[in-house]
This record gives C-alpha cells, sequence and structure tokens, in this order.
C-alpha cells in the first residue's frame, strides 16, 4: 500500500510541477508579446509624428516658425 501510495503522491508532483512550468512559460511568453508589441506601437507613433524625416530639413531652407528671427 505505501508504495502505490508513493508512486501515486509522484505522479501527482510530477503534474503539478509540470503545470508550473507551463502556465510560467505562459506568462513569459505573454510578457515578451506585450513588451515587443509595445516597442513597435512606439516606434509607429514616433515615425508617424514626423512623416518627412527629421526637422533638420526646415534649417537649411532659411523658414523659421518664428518671424522675428
Amino acid at each position: 500500500m505505501c508504495i502505490v501510495t508513493n508512486c501515486s503522491w509522484s505522479f501527482v508532483y510530477w503534474v503539478v510541477i509540470r503545470e508550473c512550468i507551463f502556465v510560467t512559460s505562459c506568462v513569459l511568453f505573454y510578457y515578451v508579446c506585450t513588451a515587443v508589441l509595445h516597442t513597435l506601437v512606439a516606434g509607429l507613433l514616433a515615425r508617424s509624428q514626423y512623416p518627412e524625416g527629421p526637422v533638420t530639413g526646415l534649417l537649411g531652407t532659411g523658414f523659421s516658425c518664428f518671424p522675428c528671427v
């Protein structure tokens, strides 16, 4: 009887450990995907604010936003 009980408990421990590893890997995968998505969205938002490129293009034309300068 003790041998059967030990085997069943070792099986239960194995299942619990396997499930913990699975849940942990799913949570880590979720956080990695979320971080990558936020990075991509931030890059797209930063690029969409200045579609023509950096502001340095205005410096060569002599145009100024301030009329007195």
